[in-house]
């Protein structure tokens, strides 16, 4: 299970890489991407790109253009399922908030009832 920045950075990565087998992508790029929310150092961006390639969403090495780093990302099988997987995640999640709501509900009628019989 990714945590919430490698997601955002999947959700980048997967825009970028759409329809392309390869994308050419700096560093600074996500970061931007990144940026209002989450800030962070070139050092941590580059411990999460290698934590999705552990994970086997993206190949990914490093190439040089111009003195500027710059990474080479390719989605894998399950990178390139990144979407729906993502829907997924939000379907449980959903259904989880809406038992919790349910049961709350259901403990307030319970508890509504009960106040007026006994109170």
């Amino acid at each position: 299970m990714l945590n919430r920045i490698e997601a955002k950075i999947m959700d980048y990565l997967f825009e970028k890489c759409h329809g392309k087998k390869t994308v050419l992508i700096t560093p600074k790029e996500v970061l931007h991407f990144l940026m209002p929310k989450h800030e962070l150092t070139a050092k941590q961006l580059d411990g999460h790109m290698k934590n999705l390639a552990l994970d086997g969403y993206i190949d990914i090495f490093n190439s040089d253009n111009k003195g500027q780093l710059v990474y080479v990302v390719t989605l894998k099988l399950r990178g390139e399922a990144w979407r729906r997987e993502r829907q997924e995640i939000r379907k449980k999640r959903m259904r989880s908030v809406g038992w919790k709501v349910a049961l709350t509900l259901l403990g307030f009628a319970i508890t509504f009832t009960l106040w007026q019989i006994f109170g």
